[in-house]
């Protein structure tokens, strides 16, 4: 198999206690213990190669605009056909932001990209990120094998062991945030990681096979068709009270408002916001909104102008935002 690229970004999985006694994140120390789990298993991956780029060095909960930007042009540099796939490093606090926009601007790709994160350091006792690096090395290595295959699973994901001791696997566009006091993750159709391998396994073994092609035409990567993100996205979390005379649309292009879980918003004061924001010819987006839902409320926002963003996550919602911005850009 080809070598995978090993990108680390920090987040929890690269921490170490500094000085005072907290979590801080180290890439340089990390990456070798990270290789070690691997290589003290018992994966038929124990023995794989990886070349390891670390483009930043950062608790998640420090991401911003700038350190994505960062990332995406650490990957952007990178000969990707040269790779089984890529293993992104990554904390847990905004996971559920980094990965539906990983799977934004890798649509396209035709090598697995999976992202990797703990809920606590590698070297605590019952830490899942060893695990879940593994994982993850384990279903590139089944997905890479075969160019036939890649129609039919998926290529930007995440694999992540809950307190239920199963590794689940995760569309990286559907991942949900963490819930508080909670160090699960879930999605709408999250799968048992051991049920995909398994089916991956068979299909492998099918007596009709194709063999994968070392040449790619990475030129359908939304990646390489994009200029620089911008941080031009207002987003609005709705809450009893809100005020929507307190925001500054002056410096944004969009504004992306969340709804509650029945895809709906406040429907008295809203309207006139949003009118707001089309007199300053700000974009107003709604997000998530079921394709049926069933509230006046939410039908009379969109007639107020609102944009409705149908059945993906509020956080693929401002993935999608960004991405297309910045490709309008190029």
């Amino acid at each position: 198999m080809k070598r995978i690229l090993l990108i680390m970004t920090g987040g929890t999985i690269c921490s170490f206690r500094d000085s005072t006694g907290h979590n801080a994140a180290d890439v340089g120390k990390a990456a070798p213990l990270l290789i070690d789990v691997l290589r003290d298993s018992d994966s038929p991956m124990k023995d794989a190669e990886f070349d390891i780029i670390s483009p930043l060095d950062t608790l998640s909960e420090n991401m911003s605009i700038d350190k994505w930007n960062i990332l995406l042009d650490a990957i952007r540099k990178v000969k990707l056909s040269d790779y089984a796939g890529i293993v992104i490093t990554h904390g847990t606090d905004t996971l559920h932001m980094t990965a539906p926009l990983i799977a934004e601007v890798m649509n396209g790709t035709t090598i697995p990209v999976g992202l990797v994160a703990s809920q606590k350091p590698l070297w605590e006792e019952g830490a899942n990120g060893g695990e879940n690096f593994i994982k993850t090395v384990e279903y590139i290595n089944a997905l890479s094998r075969y160019d036939a295959l890649q129609e039919e699973y998926e290529r930007v994901f995440v694999i992540y062991r809950n307190f239920d001791g199963i590794s689940w696997f995760h569309k990286a566009s559907e991942l949900e945030r963490c819930a508080d006091f909670s160090e699960d993750f879930y999605s709408r159709n999250m799968k048992d990681t051991e049920d995909i391998l398994a089916k991956l396994d068979f299909d492998n073994n099918a007596d009709i096979k194709a063999e994968a092609s070392d040449e790619k035409d990475w030129g359908d990567t939304v990646l390489y068709r994009m200029a620089p993100l911008k941080n031009i996205v207002m987003m609005i979390d709705p809450y009893v009270g809100i005020d929507y005379d307190s925001f500054d649309i002056s410096r944004v292009k969009h504004v992306l408002h969340l709804t509650y879980h029945s895809g709906t918003a406040d429907s008295e004061r809203l309207p006139d916001f949003i009118r707001k924001c089309a007199a300053s010819d700000v974009d107003f987006y709604l997000a998530p909104v079921p394709h049926d839902y069933r509230y006046s409320s939410t039908f009379g926002l969109i007639s107020a102008g609102a944009k409705p963003i149908m059945d993906i996550t509020p956080w693929a919602a401002y993935a999608k935002l960004l991405v297309q911005d910045a490709c309008k850009q190029q």
